[in-house]
């Protein structure tokens, strides 16, 4: 098996080809062309409720709602994709499909990781402000996985020594379902456009 490239929580770059998308260690690994488009968090509307008060407020629910995702990630993940559906506490239906689909490549493949990922500098890209508030928030922050490893069936690494440790991403966050001014993860993209780490 060749030696893979792990980027971030979703990618992992082959040092023969480009294995673009998901891998769950923290995201989710699928081939090229295999993964969904993003999805787009939905324009909120006047009767959209409840909203946050402010900026810091959402960046609060944002920070939370991520670190929850990225916790029921790593879990996933660490054992070795078992019962990937549990992502779906925590991601918007579209999110969660790409991250099954990654979890279950891994469990196919015999990956799992071990170790914990991180996360800073999180900060409001935006806001889309409905009549009563705040209702969509999309943050940027920097992705730690210093400490974390990808292991095969015989406990071997397959990362590369070359991944870099921390990557800027772009997230975007959905209303949740449930009641409260909760967030769910939705869409999660690197940003390279000069970041937060």
């Amino acid at each position: 098996m060749p030696k893979l490239l792990y980027v971030g929580r979703m990618r992992f770059v082959s040092r023969r080809r480009s294995v673009m998308g998901a891998m769950a260690l923290l995201g989710t690994l699928a081939l090229a062309g295999c993964a969904p488009p993003a999805p787009q968090a939905p324009s909120p509307t006047a009767t959209d409720a409840p909203v946050f008060a402010s900026d810091a407020e959402a960046l609060a629910a944002a920070t939370e709602a991520y670190a929850a995702y990225q916790k029921m990630s790593d879990l996933i993940l660490s054992q070795g994709g078992a019962e990937p559906e549990r992502i779906r506490a925590v991601a918007s239906r579209e999110f969660a499909d790409t991250e099954i689909a990654g979890f279950k490549q891994a469990a196919d493949s015999g990956l799992h990781s071990v170790g914990r990922t991180s996360f800073d500098g999180i900060a409001i890209q935006r806001t889309t402000k409905s009549k009563d508030g705040i209702a969509a928030v999309s943050v940027y922050l920097c992705s730690d996985v210093s400490e974390v490893d990808v292991l095969d069936v015989n406990g071997q690494s397959v990362v590369a020594e070359t991944r870099p440790a921390r990557t800027s991403f772009e997230v975007t966050f959905d209303r949740s379902s449930l009641k409260g001014p909760g967030l769910v993860v939705g869409a999660r993209e690197i940003w390279d456009r000069g970041g937060a780490c």
